[in-house]
């Protein structure tokens, strides 16, 4: 009677074969898990880390002069087109309207920022 050898067995290939898938349905859980660890999120589900000098004077005198300085700059340039003469005519040099300016024009570029990132925003 002739002898079967290990390469010829079909019972014992699919075992083996069996048992080979299994490994690698395992390695590949394990890859995903070590690499991934879950933190896929959303673009919306991100956190967003404010730093703490937003809280202490710097923060809130950078809040209060930032918009006002683009709001005259805006004022300055469109509507007086950077002309001083037409600017002192236009009597816009209210503090509190050259910041509200300056604040919608800040929230906008923010806004388009925003919109852009999560444009071209991928999960990793």
């Amino acid at each position: 009677m002739p002898m079967i050898t290990d390469s010829t067995d079909p019972y014992r290939n699919a075992i083996k074969r069996t048992l080979e898938e299994k490994q690698s349905i395992k390695r590949r859980k394990n890859f995903i898990e070590n690499n991934h660890n879950g933190t896929e999120k959303a673009f919306l589900d991100q956190s967003v880390e404010l730093p703490e000098s937003v809280n202490n004077v710097v923060g809130l005198s950078i809040f209060a002069l930032l918009p006002y300085i683009i709001g005259v700059i805006f004022i300055f340039l469109i509507i007086a087109q950077a002309n001083i003469e037409t600017y002192r005519k236009t009597d816009m040099n209210s503090f509190l309207l050259a910041w509200t300016i300056g604040y919608e024009l800040i929230a906008a570029i923010l806004l388009l920022a925003i919109l852009k990132s999560a444009i071209s925003f991928k999960k990793k």
